[in-house]
């Protein structure tokens, strides 16, 4: 049965759904309070259920778990990580909780559009007046790709937030932990988010679009919201009309 006929009644994939963002959820608290890094670049991994979520499901979900992420990421650098050197910039809502939420926004609104205005499911019409898809091979491929980008653009999201209110509050500020200290400018901007930047925007990017369509051959995920349906017998007849 193809994808995009799914057979779930509304109270199943409630129930699906709400599994899932339980799961994210949970994904999120650990990479927020465990991140993962690669000497001296961490990556935040805790963005990548969002972006998940913000590819797979609506637009409820995705603010639930930005919101939610948000929240937790602000606790996280009034305790584990308060002593960190950046923690007075990162315990500001505006550089730590508005970016986090701008990405599901910012990755959800140009998924749902490109998909709107590229996915075009085609369909024939068997003799019992059902519909059979018959390019889902390409909307899969069309599907990941737009994943990809609407990651991508997720990214350069709380990157761009993020670096500009530290900038705009904190250009020129020293802060100091006993030990180390260092002064805000757009030149440590810069280096701070630059390496980080680069290597989440090609990591994410790769890592997303074979989530979502695993998820959505497991019907884990709902099928993608698309622009017009066309009907092969349509099509011919429009050609022939040519």
């Amino acid at each position: 049965m193809s994808n995009f006929k799914s057979g779930d009644n509304p109270n199943a994939r409630r129930s699906k759904n709400l599994a899932i963002l339980a799961l994210m959820l949970a994904l999120t608290i650990f990479f927020c309070f465990f991140p993962i890094s690669f000497g001296t670049v961490t990556l935040a991994f805790m963005i990548l259920p969002l972006l998940i979520i913000a590819q797979g499901y609506d637009f409820q979900m995705t603010m639930i778990l930005g919101v939610l992420m948000a929240v937790i990421n602000q606790l996280a650098w009034y305790t584990t990580k308060a002593t960190s050197l950046m923690a007075p910039v990162w315990q500001n809502p505006l550089v730590c909780m508005v970016p986090r939420i701008l990405i599901g926004v910012v990755s959800y609104f140009v998924g749902l559009g490109l998909r709107k205005a590229f996915l075009h499911p085609k369909y024939r019409l068997g003799e019992d007046g059902t519909k059979s898809i018959v390019n889902q091979k390409q909307i899969y491929a069309i599907d990941g790709a737009i994943s990809g980008i609407s990651t991508a653009l997720g990214v350069v999201t709380n990157t761009f937030f993020c670096g500009m209110f530290t900038v705009l509050l904190y250009n020129g500020k020293v802060f100091t932990n006993g030990t180390q200290s260092t002064q805000i400018s757009l030149e440590l901007i810069l280096t701070w988010f630059g390496i980080n930047f680069l290597i989440e925007i090609i990591s994410f990017s790769i890592l997303v679009p074979p989530i979502i369509i695993a998820l959505r051959q497991a019907r884990l995920v709902p099928p993608p919201k698309t622009g017009r349906e066309i009907i092969l017998e349509e099509l011919t007849k429009e050609t022939d009309s040519i």
